[in-house]
Order: structure tokens, then sequence, then C-alpha cells
């Protein structure tokens, strides 16, 4: 029995833990010993405690930098949780360290976890990285800009001047720790095996001709039946953040779409939910299980996260909300593939009436949403899962001593 340590260190909300989770059980199934490390634990009792699997707190850069403006790469990015710090980051690295170092892992599995990384080169541990293309960025240098329509030219001192900073930052964590030291910033993510759990379509970096896709992997079985408002109108599904800041515009567009709309918005005031329910809309309060949502709906609405992928993947039309800088680019992807609206997070509130009218009520769109799907062709979800597993599993073989 080998122990493989899942480690989440970067972002938000249930996409990570629900790429864990199916993971979790087809490894434990195949007689070894999971345990996860995770960027939030708030979630871990409700999503993995019913399946007994056992999880840790990461370690986490508390001061992420503030202002400064748009990150231009994954780099800037970095430079912000860290790597812009080098005792701060040689202390992030030591905690991963001593945590590697109790668990005596057989392979660590990383999904958005960069700090993670660095702290592994030289342990002797075989690394995978997964997750959807933005989180395992392409190895070149300096990484790729998220603006990829834009000139690379135009900003070329500022990434050269960025990656010589974190490469010398991460240098002297990695000299501290007596660990071989990286020549460039994509040596981070310098591992035996990367599997994109995405799809090349939605690839933030655009696909890519290297890359080992599986489709997403999402957990798809956890969450509440969907239960629809009655009626005859097309079901559209919204997953929303409470924190969303056009929230409120949004609902009522909803509320008025000829529709019936079935609503999980985490962490939403009650007052919000008796202000816009009506007979053709319901909220959840719980999440909802994937795989029939998918199945039964004609259409949602979400923030461009890693749901974007199983929603397109099912054939269904998507309009996307996209808040942070990861969603904004899976969001202008999902638009490029002509199945998806997308409306950005400084737009005007106006547009979302209109919007919501076309995505249930345009054909065009449905007709290439159900077009992207027949193009897609990664097999059964459990087939995708096991595939990884079995990546894992060349990893811990090509580690054993041969006697």
């Amino acid at each position: 029995m080998a122990t493989v340590a899942l480690v989440w260190e970067l972002g938000s909300d249930l996409g990570h833990i629900g790429r864990f989770l199916p993971l979790a059980l087809a490894l434990r199934a195949r007689g070894h010993e999971p345990m996860m490390i995770l960027n939030d634990i708030a979630r871990g009792e409700a999503m993995l405690g019913a399946h007994g699997l056992r999880f840790l707190q990461a370690p986490l850069w508390r001061h992420p930098v503030r202002g400064g403006g748009f990150d231009l790469n994954f780099t800037e990015t970095m430079l912000r949780y860290g790597f812009l710090d080098p005792a701060g980051l040689t202390s992030l690295a030591r905690a991963w360290r001593e945590l590697y170092r109790l668990l005596a892992p057989d392979c660590l599995v990383f999904d958005h976890a960069p700090s993670a990384m660095l702290a592994a080169r030289g342990l002797g541990v075989p690394r995978m990285a997964i997750g959807n293309g933005f989180v395992i960025p392409p190895q070149r240098t300096p990484l790729p800009p998220y603006r990829w329509w834009t000139d690379p030219r135009a900003a070329e001192a500022r990434l050269a001047d960025t990656e010589t900073r974190l490469v010398r930052s991460a240098n002297a964590a990695l000299q501290a720790l007596q660990a071989p030291p990286i020549a460039r910033v994509a040596d981070v993510y310098e591992t035996e095996a990367v599997v994109v759990c995405g799809l090349p379509a939605l690839d933030a970096y655009g696909a890519r001709s290297d890359a080992e896709y599986t489709g997403p992997i999402n957990n798809l079985d956890t969450g509440a039946e969907p239960v629809w408002p009655a009626g005859d109108g097309p079901k559209v599904f919204a997953y929303l953040k409470g924190r969303y800041a056009h929230l409120e515009p949004m609902l009522d567009a909803l509320r008025r779409a000829p529709a019936r709309v079935l609503v999980y918005a985490a962490e939403i005031p009650r007052a919000t939910v008796r202000r816009f329910e009506s007979p053709t809309l319901r909220f959840s309060p719980a999440p909802l299980r994937m795989r029939s949502v998918v199945a039964q709906c004609d259409a949602a609405v979400c923030h461009g996260g890693q749901t974007t992928d199983t929603l397109l993947e099912g054939g269904r039309p998507v309009l996307l909300l996209p808040m942070h800088t990861e969603q904004w680019l899976t969001s202008l992807r999902a638009e490029q593939s002509g199945a998806a609206l997308y409306w950005p997070h400084d737009g005007d509130p106006a547009a979302l009436p209109g919007l919501t009218q076309r995505l249930v009520g345009d054909t065009a769109l449905a007709a290439r949403a159900a077009a992207f799907a027949q193009s897609v062709s990664y097999g059964p979800f459990e087939a995708r899962v096991a595939r990884v597993v079995d990546r894992v599993e060349g990893l811990l073989r090509a580690r054993a001593p041969r006697g």
C-alpha cells in the first residue's frame, strides 16, 4: 500500500476538492492510502467525511500582495503568494517540508500548489501535476501572458524582470532547504507526470499539442438531486456566489426569464432568497448532484469555474460571469467555442436580461453547444479517473526498489 498525498494550495471553492474526491476513492479502491492536504478544510467534512477520507490543512501564504494592477502572467500571480519574499517563502517551504516528513508520502499529486511543488524539489518523491490548464502553465520562458491576443513584446522587459525576481527568491528558499535550484520559473512546475483535467478548447493558454488531456474529472455524484420549479419552460441551472457583485441583477434577470430556474448560491443571505424566490425560480440550500443537473437542464449560468467544462461537455449552453482571472480566461475560451455567452465583471447589468433571454431562446447557441459536446471524446467519467490513477501507479512502480 502506498501513501499518496493530494495537495491543493491556491484557489477557492469546491472544484479542487471535487477533483480530488473521485481520485482518492479510486486510489483507496486499489489498496492505496490517499491523504488530502487542502487549502480550505471548511468543506472537508461535508464533502469527504461520509467517505472516511483523511485531510489536513495546507500551509498557506496569509499576506497576498494587493493592488498593482492586472497580473501579466502566472509568474506575477505567484509573486502575490509568497514568491516575492525570500524569507517568507523559505518559511512556507519549510512548513511544507515538515508536513512531507511527517506524512512520508510515496507520491505527491499537486493541484494549483506552486510553493508545495517548490518544497518538493530534491526529495526524491515522484510528483504529478493535475488540474485545468490555468493551474499548469506551459513550460515556456517567460510564462505566457494571460492576454494571449496582445503582442508580448510590449511587456517584454516587465516579464523578464518578474521572471528574474521570482527565480532569485525561489533559489534563496531552495538553498536554505539544500534543494536543487531552478533556472527558470517553469522549473517550479517540473514533475514526472502532468495531466490536464479539462478540455483543450477551454485551456486558458490554448490547446497544447504536448499536453495529456483527460477531460474534466470533477466530482459528479455528491449533492442533492435537483428539484425544478413546476411548469413546462426550459430548465436553467444557476451556480452563483453570494459575494458576486451583480448577484441581485442576475437573479432578477433569471426570475423574469421564460424558464424554470434552479439556483445554488453559496453563502447567499436569507433575505435575498426571500426577495427573489418565485414560482419559476427556486433556491437549493445544498450543492446539487451535477450528473443529474447536466442530464436534466437545458442551459446554465455560472462564473466560469471548473463546472464550465462539465456543462459544455454535456452540450449545455452557458452564460459565464467571471469573478477573477482564471474564470475570465476560461470564459473567453468558452465564448470562442461558440457554445457559451460571456459577460464581463465590469459590464453594465442592464445587459443581463437580454443575455438571459438569449441563453434560453437562441436555438443556434444551443446547436453549437450540442456540437461542442459531440467534438469531445474522452470516454466515461470512471475511465478518466482510472487513467489518472494508472499514471500515479506508474510513478509508484518506477520508484519501487528492484529486487
